[in-house]
């Protein structure tokens, strides 16, 4: 385990110096330093302040929702607690990030860490569904910029994450101890126990008026995070060619990025992602990098501060993090209580 700890960091350092060396390729260095220094609106910058904070605002409500409501689940708390996961991955290897803000969570609103855990994994699930249909509206708006194997594959994708997440809703009892789904993954531990957690998680979708405001929320959460890249657009000078349609083209270039094995923070892996649509929408290659590093770095900065921020009010030092992570929770690891709405 320990060889696999020193390994991964190396791995991802690896791919992120390559995929940094394909993002700055025939970008002229003094070029880049100039967009930055020079080219950046100022007044857009609050905008983008602005945007990220009711990011944050909505990912904590909808996790709320997810954990039963704000009686159990504070939207403030969840919202300090969010964004201390996302500046932990930010800052250390091996994206601990969900797994701090998910025991924290149980420790701090006294929640089986299995339920807050099973919570955060179907918000990952609904993430990538609406991902992919950010994607797919949006390749629809902009067919020129992407493949129609590309959009036939995203069609695909999306109704195959829809009907997971409507299995996952309806599998309590099948997935219970003895049940039909139960015993055909027994041959599969490791997937039983995800998708035993995924459906744990989804208890939450089992009423129809959570359901709701948890995909609105969604939605929306996307929704915005594409006003951030069009307005990020807008600061660098590139309004005229990134409209908001294209936005919510970028963000779907973005989290692809952002998914691949890279170092924290993900940079080179989103710099690339990012230069590469933006650049087929006729932004020449050093812009759209600059507009590529631009966004990234200061949505990477608002965040990791406010997360940074968080944790030193809770009184845990990031150099002690993984060791207080250790300590016992308020629930173990083999729980499958799912909060119930």
């Amino acid at each position: 385990m320990g060889a696999r700890r020193r390994l991964w960091p190396a791995l991802t350092l690896a791919i992120t110096v390559f995929l940094s060396w394909l993002a700055l390729r025939g970008v002229g260095a003094r070029r880049l330093g100039g967009i930055l220094l020079h080219g950046v609106r100022l007044p857009w910058l609050v905008v983008l302040l602005g945007l990220t904070l009711v990011e944050l605002w909505l990912r904590a409500r909808r996790w709320s929702l997810l954990l039963g409501g704000p009686s159990r689940a504070p939207a403030l708390e969840l919202f300090k607690l969010d964004t201390i996961g996302t500046a932990v991955s930010n800052v250390l290897f091996l994206r601990l990030g969900d797994l701090a803000r998910g025991l924290l969570a149980a420790r701090k609103l006294e929640i089986p860490a299995a339920t807050v855990l099973a919570s955060i994994a179907l918000e990952r699930a609904l993430d990538l569904s609406v991902l992919l249909a950010v994607f797919t509206l949006a390749s629809a708006l902009s067919p020129r910029l992407v493949p129609d194997r590309a959009r036939a594959a995203g069609a695909l994708l999306l109704a195959a994450a829809v009907l997971a997440l409507a299995a996952l809703a309806l599998a309590e009892k099948p997935l219970a101890p003895e049940g039909a789904f139960d015993l055909r993954l027994r041959r599969w531990p490791r997937l039983r126990a995800l998708v035993r957690q995924l459906a744990a998680g989804a208890a939450a979708l089992r009423r129809a008026a959570v359901a709701g405001q948890v995909i609105a929320l969604s939605l929306v959460f996307w929704s915005v995070d594409a006003c951030f890249y069009w307005a990020a657009g807008n600061c660098l000078g590139i309004g005229s060619a990134l409209s908001y349609a294209r936005s919510l083209l970028v963000v779907s270039w973005a989290a692809a990025g952002s998914a691949l094995p890279s170092s924290p923070g993900s940079f080179g892996a989103v710099e690339e992602a990012v230069k590469t649509i933006v650049s087929s929408m006729g932004v020449p290659p050093d812009r759209a990098l600059a507009y590529a590093f631009f966004s990234h770095v200061v949505g990477y900065l608002i965040v990791t501060a406010i997360g940074l921020f968080c944790l030193y009010r809770v009184g845990i030092p990031l150099a002690g993090l993984r060791a207080e992570l250790s300590r016992p929770s308020a629930g173990s690891a083999g729980e499958t209580t799912a909060a119930r709405p």
